[in-house]
């Protein structure tokens, strides 16, 4: 019996050793969100995002054979409103995108509901940080009525090395967190159905 007992004991050990998920975050840096660089698009948009969405944690591997754990709406949402006031002249979030009424009173023309996947990996076998990190954002565009008007989707990544991330775990997804709202802001930028 006491065998079993101690084999158990190496086991639980090993499993908190070396199966944690540790917290990260993939708040982008809002003063690298940059500036379209033409007129602002004269429309009112909303963004949703449930919060079921913002509650979700997600967990994907890191170094070591340890897995990371974050919020990525909870953490992206600040980052794609400034985005979007990069890009259209007035944005505001919207609490229930079915509300169409509310919609057209409040002056909203486009609706824009994110859905966002990660990825993250590490070929590191001692450090638990991920070096890379990928963020794809799919988004789709509808109008007051509810009409689909466009999809798209931008996908950012992000790198960083060990003397990199030693004072900040989270490094490789807050770059690739900043890349998608970069390629975000270029693509609504660029999307003439947008204008019309």
């Amino acid at each position: 019996m006491k065998p079993l007992l101690k084999l158990l004991f190496i086991c639980l050990t090993c499993i908190t050793l070396f199966g944690c998920a540790h917290p990260i975050t993939m708040n982008p840096d809002l003063a690298s969100v940059p500036a379209k660089g033409s007129p602002l698009i004269d429309k009112q948009v909303g963004f949703h995002i449930s919060d079921a969405s913002k509650a979700l944690e997600v967990t994907t591997p890191g170094g070591g054979g340890d897995k990371v754990r974050y919020f990525p709406y909870r953490d992206m949402e600040p980052g794609i409103y400034k985005a979007l006031t990069e890009v259209f002249r007035g944005v505001s979030k919207v609490k229930d995108p079915k509300d169409l009424e509310s919609l057209r009173t409040s002056g909203i023309s486009l609706l824009i509901v994110p859905e966002i996947t990660t990825t993250s990996a590490s070929p590191s076998p001692f450090t638990w940080p991920p070096t890379q990190f990928t963020v794809t954002l799919a988004c789709s565009v509808t109008d007051a009525l509810g009409k689909p008007v466009r999809s798209f989707s931008v996908t950012g990544s992000g790198k960083a090395e060990f003397d990199e991330f030693k004072s900040n775990f989270s490094l490789a997804a807050v770059r690739a967190a900043n890349d998608a709202l970069s390629k975000l802001v270029t693509a609504l930028g660029e999307a003439p159905e947008l204008r019309k």
